[in-house]
């Protein structure tokens, strides 16, 4: 009843999805009539059934509900983690739901024609309650479990399913978040293991992705370089710039000194005229060249 993480788990493979999400279904192995990829998909379904059933996260959540649900105590814990992976769908997918779940149900009547009777019997409720969402909310939920209490071949007491999710709903939603990220590896290996071109197409990906990432930061270790040097230039230049003017200060210091020694009362020269010595003239015009 997981038909939300079953279609997740499945990548971007239509016929992988469609399998996948036919698979409980099919009885069997009465397969043979659909196209290869359709039969992959319900092969992974399965191996996804066994890995959870066999999981400890996911044992520990259907040991909870057996004391109450018995038998049924699986298909209620498949149906919480539905709930939690809708809930949660942004942490795991780069995708809206509203997205995802229109285009899963386009596949689904895309291929029409593939899908066993028992599908097609519930595809027009499922669609239209839009079931794949519907989990997220506890009304959604409350309305799932009273169409599977109904269906039971025994007495089930799902339609009470609602309420203990509520009593332990952060442990629940614990045991769910470190599973599905367990899960979600081991169907991405497999998924490689069908199609390993896609699994090149993305090592390929990743090398580019890190090549373009180390020519960026080389580029700006050497950007950074460059402001560093021309800082260096600017520091140089101003020392120097500095340096120079001291020393022409200095000598024109000099030069006034030597006026003010002229102009003197006991200078013999004029006081009504400045006279500047060959000495200093020489000096103004050495001055005029620095």
């Amino acid at each position: 009843m997981n038909f939300l993480a079953h279609l997740k788990l499945s990548g971007d493979h239509e016929y992988i999805m469609l399998g996948n999400f036919i698979a409980d279904h099919i009885r069997g192995n009465k397969i043979s009539h659909l196209p290869q990829e359709v039969i992959d998909g319900i092969m992974l379904h399965r191996r996804i059934d066994y890995y959870t059933d066999h999981h400890p996260e996911f044992m520990k959540t259907r040991a909870r509900l057996h004391k109450k649900y018995h038998k049924y105590a699986g298909v209620i814990a498949d149906v919480y983690y539905d709930h939690f992976l809708a809930k949660n769908w942004n942490d795991y997918s780069e995708y809206h739901l509203s997205s995802f779940t229109t285009y899963s149900y386009g596949i689904l009547l895309r291929h029409y024609s593939l899908l066993p009777s028992r599908t097609k019997k519930i595809l027009p409720f499922f669609i239209m309650q839009n079931w794949l969402t519907s989990y997220r909310k506890f009304e959604g939920l409350r309305r799932s479990f009273q169409y599977l209490s109904k269906r039971a071949n025994f007495k089930s007491n799902m339609e009470f399913a609602v309420e203990d999710l509520i009593d332990d709903y952060e442990l629940f939603e614990a045991e769910f978040r470190a599973f599905f990220p367990d899960i979600a590896t081991y169907c991405q290996n497999e998924l490689d293991k069908l199609f390993p071109a896609d699994r090149m197409s993305k090592k390929n990906q990743i090398i580019n992705e890190k090549a373009i990432e180390y020519k960026k930061k080389q580029k700006k270790i050497e950007l950074e370089e460059e402001k560093d040097e021309q800082k260096d230039d600017v520091s140089k230049k101003s020392f120097r710039q500095r340096f120079s003017r001291s020393k022409s200060l200095k000598k024109i210091d000099e030069i006034i000194e030597k006026e003010e020694d002229i102009l003197k009362p006991n200078s013999k020269v004029s006081t009504k005229r400045h006279i500047v010595s060959k000495e200093n003239s020489e000096v103004l015009k050495s001055e005029d060249n620095i």
